[in-house]
This record gives C-alpha cells, sequence and structure tokens, in this order.
C-alpha cells in the first residue's frame, strides 16, 4: 500500500503541478528528483530507526534467553532451574535501573536538563535506549545464568535474530519514513 501511495502522490504531484493548482510541487520535476534521491537517507536518519533496531535486539534476546518460556524443553525445567536465573538477572536489572536513577536524582543530576528537569531532558531522549538495554541486560543476565547463553557468540546470535525477526518492521519504516517526507515535500514544501 506505501508504494501505491507514494506512485500515486508522485502522479498527483505532477498533474497538480502542471495545472498549476495551488502551491504543490511536482516530484517529477527537476527540483523533485533532485529532493527525491538526494534527501532519501536524511530522511531515514531519525530516531525511530535507533529505537526500532534496539528494541529488535532486545527482543531478539528475549526470545533467545528462555524466560518466555518459547521453547518446549522450558514447560519441564523444575522450579529451582527457573526461580535462581530469574532472581539473578532481576538482581543485575535492578543494579542497572539503581545507575540510571541514581544518574538522574543524585546531584548534579547528569540526566536532567540545563534547568534541572526531567522532560525534557537527556533522560527523556534516552527513554527508549535505556528501555531497551535494561532489558538485553535483564535477558543476558537470564540465559548466561540458564546456561541458555554459553557463550559470546550466542548472545551476538540472540540479538542478531531479533534483528532478522522483525527484519519487515524495518522495511515498513522506510516506505512510511519515505512516504511521510515526500507528501511534506509535495504539499508544504518540507525538507527534511
Amino acid at each position: 500500500m506505501l508504494v501505491v501511495g507514494e506512485l500515486l502522490l508522485i502522479m498527483v504531484s505532477w498533474l497538480l503541478s502542471a495545472t498549476m493548482a495551488g502551491n504543490v510541487r511536482s516530484l517529477l520535476s527537476t527540483e523533485g528528483i533532485r529532493w527525491l534521491l538526494g534527501s532519501f537517507v536524511d530522511a531515514l536518519q531519525t530516531p525511530v530507526l535507533v529505537w526500532l533496531l534496539l528494541l529488535a535486539m532486545a527482543y531478539g534476546c528475549l526470545q533467545g534467553c528462555g524466560c518466555l518460556g518459547v521453547s518446549g524443553d522450558d514447560n519441564h525445567r523444575r522450579y529451582r532451574h527457573v526461580l535462581t536465573p530469574l532472581r539473578g538477572a532481576l538482581i543485575l536489572t535492578g543494579l542497572f535501573v539503581g545507575g540510571v536513577v541514581l544518574l538522574v536524582v543524585a546531584p548534579p543530576g547528569v540526566l536532567l536538563s540545563a534547568t534541572g528537569s526531567l522532560w525534557p531532558s537527556p533522560f527523556s531522549r534516552a527513554l527508549v535506549p535505556l528501555l531497551a538495554l535494561g532489558t538485553i541486560v535483564f535477558a543476558v543476565s537470564y540465559g548466561v545464568l540458564a546456561r541458555t547463553f554459553t557463550s559470546v557468540a550466542s548472545i551476538v546470535q540472540a540479538l542478531a535474530q531479533g534483528v532478522a525477526v522483525t527484519a519487515p518492521l524495518f522495511v515498513v519504516y522506510v516506505l512510511a519514513t519515505q512516504f511521510v517526507a515526500s507528501v511534506g515535500f509535495v504539499v508544504a514544501g518540507v525538507t527534511p
């Protein structure tokens, strides 16, 4: 749908600019083609792309560590084999959260804004990466303690598997971002 929408937008922008209806710029003009090809990467460079990547990696770690009970042999584990890694992972995650809280509340409030507020601040800009990193800390520590992660390579494999599983979201992101940027160019003359 997004590809069809982009193609329709290209054709409609050309038709409207040819009839001089309003302040519409054509994506088929020299300016439009230069913009379309020259600002493609600029339009994609948003925090959402980084968030999507980090959350995909966190999802892969959660899937790979075994804490979600996805694999069949997890259902047959005894209670203490699940509880011990869970306790250790929660302790390490608690230490991570405690460190972040200290960076916010302890003087001089490193993650606070210059005026001392929490929103907007470095903390608010880093909230999604911090959540993803906290999830990765939990999943990796659980996986190491439960022995589902036996090497650094298995951890990296889990991170990469999360990106592989969520790859269709990256395609949708690229198409949706380009479509929104194109509409901005055509209608409002907005360039990223």
